[in-house]
């Protein structure tokens, strides 16, 4: 068994650490035949659940057995929501007379003070989020298990060689495969632009109005026409352009801008991960883009005074208001990505 032990305030505590889900989902044995007869009984077949996860679902029942409260403190997202309703599942199954009060402790970022207020007032457990998780697990295991083996059999692949089909995988490959297609097929056009370096109290590089230049010969003439020449500023136009702030970052806006400063989607998860382990940043899987009004914008910006970033923040602390960017997207569960 695996669990945390603690005392607080006279009352003993028992922390059980979970790693993804504990329950799996599978369709009985006897339908584990690659056969075209056995497809159509796969269809609205009933699904079973198997424990996956031994250790865990033992430390469950061992420290709710006589526990007069059960707090779920898994991530607060879909995934984690169901993953607490597998492990009350868990307890309740082997905990018939279970008298112990369920509730749910609801955080976004692993700091001392969110964590405290979260147990301090635990809300319901989501019962319609973790349905929706749930939902997604059996309409994966459909697709994913009838149309593999219906592929299979019909291409004649199976053993090693079988077909995979999947409700992403698929999808995600033939985007894969069709700008690789894209690329073998891709003729390139050489082209040529015509710029020049101007001199007058500041530097600047003019371009040719019309753009890329397709015949070679066209490009020379117009290059030799105006080589050696003064060039004379007919008119110039100067205008202020107000640049909007950004919104605040979803996972999805966070992975783009880091893929535009050259960090792969995946190293650039892994780093936002471990900065959320270690009490950093908020929960970074979110598509929220508004700040709920809860969160303490003026106590996050003072705490960037001592650091590299004074001048920013000291701008956003001048501010007789902190009013911080709305994006499009607003969720309840997690809020934007946010330095904590």
């Amino acid at each position: 068994m695996s669990y945390i032990e603690f005392q607080k305030d006279n009352d003993e505590y028992y922390v059980v650490p979970l790693s993804g889900h504990i329950i799996e989902i599978d369709f009985p044995s006897t339908l584990k035949d690659w056969k075209p007869e056995i497809l159509k009984k796969l269809i609205g077949s009933a699904i079973e659940k198997k424990i996956k996860n031994k250790r865990a679902s033992e430390s469950l029942i061992y420290t709710a057995n006589d526990s007069q409260r059960i707090i779920v403190a898994t991530d607060y997202d879909r995934e984690g929501e169901l993953i607490g309703v597998e492990a009350l599942e868990i307890i309740k199954g082997k905990n018939r007379s279970l008298k112990g009060e369920i509730l749910r402790a609801k955080f976004s970022a692993l700091t001392g003070t969110e964590i405290k207020d979260a147990f301090s007032e635990p809300i319901q457990v989501d019962y319609n989020l973790s349905d929706s998780a749930a939902a997604r697990e059996e309409i994966d295991l459909l697709w994913g298990a009838v149309l593999t083996r219906y592929f299979s059999i019909i291409t004649g692949r199976m053993g090693k060689d079988f077909l995979s089909i999947g409700r992403v995988q698929t999808p995600t490959l033939a985007i894969i495969v069709k700008r690789e297609l894209e690329i073998e097929t891709f003729v390139p056009r050489p082209y040529w632009v015509i710029s020049v370096e101007f001199f007058k109290e500041i530097p600047f590089r003019g371009t040719l109005e019309e753009g890329p230049i397709f015949e070679e010969d066209r490009a020379n003439k117009i290059l030799e026409s105006i080589q050696g020449k003064n060039g004379i500023v007919i008119s110039f136009e100067k205008k202020d352009e107000r640049i909007a702030r950004p919104p605040p970052f979803s996972t999805t806006d966070f992975l783009r801008e880091a893929s535009r400063i050259g960090v792969q989607p995946g190293k650039a998860m892994k780093i936002a991960e471990n900065l959320y382990v270690k009490g950093y940043i908020s929960y970074p899987r979110t598509d929220n883009t508004v700040y709920q009004r809860s969160i303490p914008l003026k106590a996050i910006a003072e705490k960037f005074l001592e650091s590299d970033f004074k001048k920013e923040a000291q701008l956003v602390l001048s501010q007789e208001k902190i009013r911080p960017t709305r994006g499009r997207t607003e969720t309840t569960d997690h809020p934007p990505i946010y330095p904590v």
